[in-house]
């Protein structure tokens, strides 16, 4: 099983029901045509919530599934009051089959930088591999194994994704954006996971006229770049030091101004989820 629960954790949420870890099926996490969502809590508050629901919903109409958001959300926010957390990941997953609908919601093992990876990089490796369609959040298991194997083997913190023509999309769980000639290059909407850090990212860059070109950047020219970022749920917005064997000597300004905007954006979040959910779940 690729995403297993957080044993550290005492709930779960099934089909209604907010259910003790010790209830938990290794069963539920197996169905096929997978759509999820995996959401960061902090604070006890689900950061981004209504943008992750909004890519679910797409991702549920994509696959022709019938789900009610606000089930979801109710499922969320009890789970959260009988498991409150300081700083989580829950997996947020659906499917359907002759048996009925899986709705399951449930914290998973989350790792997030350290200190040092945050101050000087992480190294990164690049795969062969594409989503078939990668606008749909849609379990990939074959490519999640093949990226797990490279994370282990090359100790390296992700893995970016190069497709046929040899152009860099995205990582396996992760946005990617790269620095060259004073611009920010990212791959197209239409070429990766519309990861919701990345919006985020796209709206930091609008507001800090940060100029933005939507365009894949192949293999050959990572040489030619002077900097780069991924961002994601887990790393938020987070430098690299280094990309297979090219190394960056330094970090660019841009990149920590960037992050720090997207900083306060989760530390807004967190205002507004208690200011509106009053006597709701409480961090430990």
């Amino acid at each position: 099983m690729n995403f297993p629960p957080d044993n550290q954790q005492s709930f779960f949420f099934y089909n209604g029901k907010t259910l003790p870890l010790n209830k938990f099926s290794v069963a539920l996490t197996e169905g096929e045509n997978i759509i999820y969502e995996v959401i960061r809590v902090k604070n006890s508050t689900p950061i981004f919530l209504n943008d992750h629901l909004n890519r679910f919903r797409y991702s549920a109409q994509i696959m022709g599934y019938n789900i009610n958001l606000d089930e979801i959300s109710h499922g969320i926010r009890e789970l959260l009051k009988a498991n409150p957390v300081d700083q989580r990941n829950f997996r947020l997953m659906y499917y359907s089959n002759e048996n009925g609908a899986t709705l399951l919601i449930y914290f998973i093992p989350s790792r997030y930088p350290t200190a040092d990876e945050i101050s000087t990089g992480v190294h990164l490796e690049t795969l062969n591999a594409e989503r078939h369609n990668p606008t749909v959040k849609f379990e990939n298991k074959a490519i999640r194994a093949i990226a797990n194997e490279i994370l282990e083997t090359h100790r390296c913190y992700e893995v970016l994704l190069v497709d046929h023509d040899s152009f860099i999309t995205e990582g396996s769980r992760s946005n990617v954006f790269f620095i060259k000639d004073n611009e920010l290059i990212t791959a197209p909407d239409s070429k990766v996971l519309g990861g919701i850090t990345r919006q985020k990212v796209i709206a930091i860059c609008n507001t800090l006229k940060i100029s933005v070109n939507f365009r894949c950047l192949g293999t050959n020219e990572i040489k030619q770049t002077i900097g780069c970022f991924i961002t994601g749920t887990s790393p938020g917005v987070l430098p690299v030091k280094q990309i297979d064997n090219h190394i960056y000597q330094e970090i660019p300004e841009m990149v920590r101004e960037i992050s720090t905007h997207y900083e306060n954006l989760v530390e807004q979040c967190i205002i507004n989820w208690r200011a509106e959910n009053e006597g709701g779940s409480n961090s430990k």
